[in-house]
């Protein structure tokens, strides 16, 4: 899947700015000089039909400068209000920073692309027409907040977060011990490696899936390159893809990971693993690392310029880069390059349907307007909760995180997946309370994996197009035929994996 904040390092994950963090800000002057190659509204943002200026506030911010990095001139109104646990103290700071612009209508201050890159967009997609609207003023939220911000359930949280990040560390030292002893001494079977390390991956791409969502500090978010072990995920873009375009705008024309995961569809059937594993493995082995070096090391002026950026470099690497290369050197000087290669094949195609399993993605939906709605309900009614084993203290880790999603989605600025568990009961209540059905959680094998592989790998050949999808090579098994022959198409699947090796397509 391609990245999503292509014109910047795009990252985000806004934390609880109650006063009780500092922002690490960066030059303020220099970064008012970034923006005014934007446009005039490179530092406004849009909340509830009116414009603000952060250009002095976002380098306050607790949360980190980095939020506001390529969301400028979006609506970011479900930030404010989702992404805090008490959205209400904002007031004063929102009041503050409001501007008047001259556009009559607020909206149209907005940029139609979100500035993301086009391909990762609906066709025709207009940001200003298609971003849902949330009425924060509905009560479900304020009664849910009311039980989740009650002083023994937030003690509770807290003691969550530090299981839940322990936990973390005992899943990394039996990755290392499976990737790098196990495989030295031979102490265990090829198979049981090729599991074990299916197993790390996705669990420890859960830990970096919720440290994504914690403030840009430095500190607290030390786990989130953890998103980009299982090969499949890139936390280098998806603080903002992830955090940003798909929480807040879920399920809706402008939630980008439903349009992302449908690139896979592009491909000719026959083509289709292979072509997909190939770009994978060129992300993984190039790509990233071309990337990194492109966005984070570019035309330092200065030494202390320099050493910023070396060491915003070294933070999003976290050696997770080299470490992953160096497992893959380290299986072939020991004669297990083949045992790897299936674990990376594995590991790749197990979490491409673990993140599509989350959502779903693959049904077809009457157009509707996303006006008006109801944040908690909308949330609960599309995310899904999924099990493997039952123990949801286990699921968190062997869904990647997604066990209890539904509790995510609603309260994304929880810090790991073990708050959301001692949440998931409270949230329950609520939607009780307010009559919104709670449908159980799905087996994730059964009936997820299954259904899903099914749907993508024999799909035909499509360009996503509204109201129906184009046919590349038609219907039927003429369809199926045609769809192979075309030139243009095996070009493009193979400039797609070159794109792989360069870091073009993150």
């Amino acid at each position: 899947m391609g990245g999503v904040a292509g014109k910047g390092k795009g990252k985000g994950g806004p934390e609880d700015p109650e006063g009780k963090g500092k922002g690490k800000g960066k030059d303020k002057d220099k970064g008012k000089g970034k923006d005014k190659d934007k446009g005039p509204h490179a530092s406004h943002y849009y909340i509830d039909g009116k414009i603000y200026d952060f250009s002095e506030w976002q380098f306050l911010h607790p949360g980190g400068d980095a939020f506001f990095a390529v969301s400028f001139q979006r609506d970011i109104s479900a930030a404010v209000h989702a992404y805090h646990r008490n959205p209400d103290k904002l007031t004063p700071f929102l009041q503050k920073y409001e501007v008047k612009v001259e556009e009559e209508n607020p909206r149209d201050v907005l940029v139609k692309d979100m500035n993301a890159p086009a391909f990762i967009l609906p066709p025709a997609f207009d940001a200003r027409r298609d971003v849902p609207i949330y009425d924060w003023d509905k009560p479900f939220m304020k009664v849910l907040r009311s039980k989740i911000n009650a002083p023994e359930m937030q003690k509770r949280i807290r003691s969550a977060d530090y299981w839940f990040d322990f936990t973390a560390w005992c899943i990394l030292a039996l990755h290392v011990f499976v990737c790098f002893p196990a495989v030295y001494w031979r102490l265990l079977p090829g198979w049981l490696i090729v599991v074990l390390q299916v197993i790390t991956r996705t669990s420890l791409a859960g830990v970096g899936h919720y440290h994504i969502h914690r403030a840009k500090d430095g500190m607290t978010d030390y786990f989130d390159c953890f998103f980009d072990i299982q090969y499949v995920g890139a936390s280098m873009v998806l603080a903002d893809g992830h955090v940003m375009l798909h929480h807040l705008y879920t399920e809706t024309p402008a939630d980008v990971k439903r349009t992302v995961f449908n690139f896979m569809t592009t491909i000719p059937r026959l083509l289709r693993i292979p072509i997909f594993t190939a770009q994978k493995f060129g992300e993984f082995f190039t790509g990233h690392l071309l990337r990194f070096s492109d966005i984070s090391l570019m035309q330092p002026t200065s030494w202390e310029e320099f050493s910023g950026q070396a060491h915003s470099f070294f933070h999003e690497m976290r050696v997770i880069r080299w470490m992953m290369l160096a497992e893959m050197l380290w299986a072939a000087l020991c004669g297990g390059i083949v045992v790897w290669f299936l674990q990376f094949f594995f590991t790749v195609w197990t979490n491409m349907f673990q993140i599509v399993a989350s959502h779903d993605f693959e049904v077809a939906r009457d157009e509707q307007e996303y006006s008006g709605l109801d944040w908690g309900v909308f949330q609960v009614q599309h995310a899904l909760d999924t099990y493997v084993t039952g123990i949801p203290h286990i699921d968190i880790f062997l869904t990647a995180g997604l066990g209890c999603h539904r509790a995510h989605h609603v309260l994304p600025y929880q810090k790991s997946g073990f708050a959301n568990i001692a949440s998931q009961q409270a949230l329950m209540e609520t939607c009780k309370e307010f009559n919104v059905e709670w449908a159980p959680a799905r087996n994730l094998l059964l009936d997820r994996f299954l259904p899903l592989m099914w749907h993508y790998l024999t799909v035909p050949a499509q360009i996503p197009a509204a109201p129906a999808p184009i046919l590349i090579g038609g219907t039927g098994f003429s369809g199926f035929v045609k769809e192979h022959l075309k030139f243009d198409v095996i070009y493009r699947c193979l400039e797609d994996v070159g794109r792989g090796f360069q870091g073009a397509s993150l």
